[in-house]
């Protein structure tokens, strides 16, 4: 029985241990963001193939920083350890490299050489990475009800514009109507006393 629990203890630490070290990988997944004054970076980091993928672009760098500094390197701060690692260098304001482990701080020097391995006191910015929030209770979609809702209204005015034309229109028709049957009734009463009048003109000729 004793062997049993020392069992299931094992295994249960086993577990942890193992949720523990896969943790640092998908939390280090985010946005990156570097400012300092007029100059802003915005990137991405990706864990992909054992590696974290960091790519972006910079805007705001002056070329040269100095007269012979005339490079800039983005450098990643490791959580386990505090080390600064070289990630790539800033072309033209556009960055893409690896770094093997998890890493939060970011920053940028400028450097004499692109491929330095260890940063300068040069330092220009500092940053670091927010990590990627998939909780799907906080998505918010447009609510269908407006677009029913207009829908509907404008259905609604349609419908008023068709019943007041079609109004205007029986309205317009009913007066045709009475016009032409107060003209017959009249044609009809001039002809009746047309001939009356024929009939006794007659009467007293004979």
């Amino acid at each position: 029985m004793g062997h049993m629990k020392k069992l299931i203890a094992g295994s249960a630490l086993f577990v942890i241990g193992s949720i523990l070290m896969v943790t640092p990988v998908s939390a280090h997944e985010g946005s990156v963001d570097i400012t300092s004054g007029s100059m802003s970076c915005k990137g991405i980091s990706i864990y992909q193939d054992g590696n974290y993928r960091v790519s972006g672009r910079c805007d705001g760098l002056v070329y040269p920083f100095e007269t012979t500094y005339n490079k800039y390197v983005l450098w990643g701060k490791t959580t386990v350890g505090g080390q600064i690692v070289r990630i790539a260098e800033i072309d033209k304001g556009y960055f893409s490299g690896n770094i093997a482990s998890a890493f939060d701080g970011m920053y940028i020097s400028a450097e004499t050489n692109g491929l330095v391995r260890k940063m300068s006191d040069k330092q220009i910015a500092s940053g670091k990475v927010t990590p990627f929030s998939f909780d799907k209770s906080k998505v918010t979609t447009a609510p269908a009800v407006t677009t029913t809702a207009t829908g509907t209204k404008t259905q609604t005015v349609s419908d008023t514009k068709v019943t007041a034309t079609t109004s205007t229109a029986g309205a317009v028709v009913g007066k045709i109507v009475t016009s032409l049957l107060v003209v017959i009734l009249v044609i009809v009463g001039l002809a009746i006393g047309a001939s009356l009048l024929f009939r006794s003109r007659g009467s007293v000729s004979a």
